[in-house]
């Protein structure tokens, strides 16, 4: 198993790309360099949400429940936007001995296409050999706290939504399920 764990000076998410077609990424930067990792919106949402939980857990009186989302030019992204994987797994803790936060960031299970077929006794590889990533972010609560409000502002700048059935509209309007075939396209 391959680990890194940082403290990074930046801890950000943003996209590239304009609505409909955006590549979303959370990326960290510091004295160590800067590491970049491909995400899905809806896990920068979750992630701000469950982050979000886990600050007015540490403290109820915390800040971001009053503060108002905004986008931080502070936190936009370091180019070239090089990822190092593709998010597949997020674990949060807290350290309440150094009164910190920490993100683990995973990619995906790679499911190998070769193992539907049974391999030949020379042809197996050792069990465990696969290297794994597991990548551990120390983060203070007024890092969290300024990614929470910035994610959900990045998120929140998308397409909108149909009030019918929740999926993101085009600029044209889309073929909305909730129609369920009876109507025009909204």
């Amino acid at each position: 198993m391959s680990e890194l764990e940082v403290t990074p000076e930046i801890f950000t998410a943003d996209y590239v790309g304009s609505p409909g077609e955006r590549a979303f990424y959370v990326q960290v930067r510091g004295s160590f360099g800067t590491h970049s990792y491909e995400i899905e919106k809806q896990q920068v949402r979750a992630l701000a949400d469950k982050l979000r939980e886990l600050l007015v857990m540490v403290d109820s009186g915390d800040t971001v429940l009053e503060a108002e989302a905004a986008r931080d030019p502070a936190l936009a992204l370091e180019s070239p936007v090089e990822p190092d994987w593709r998010v597949g797994t997020i674990g949060l803790a807290y350290d309440e001995d150094t009164d910190t936060i920490m993100v683990l960031l995973q990619p995906p299970d790679v499911e190998d296409p070769s193992l539907d077929e049974p391999a030949t006794p020379l042809e197996q590889e050792p069990v465990g050999s696969e290297e794994t990533e597991l990548h551990r972010l120390h983060l203070r609560r007024d890092q969290v706290r300024a990614f929470v409000l910035h994610a959900t502002s990045i998120v929140s700048e998308g397409r909108p939504t149909c009030r019918l059935c929740g999926l993101p509209m085009d600029p044209g309007g889309h073929v909305c399920p909730a129609n369920n075939g009876h109507r025009k396209p909204t």
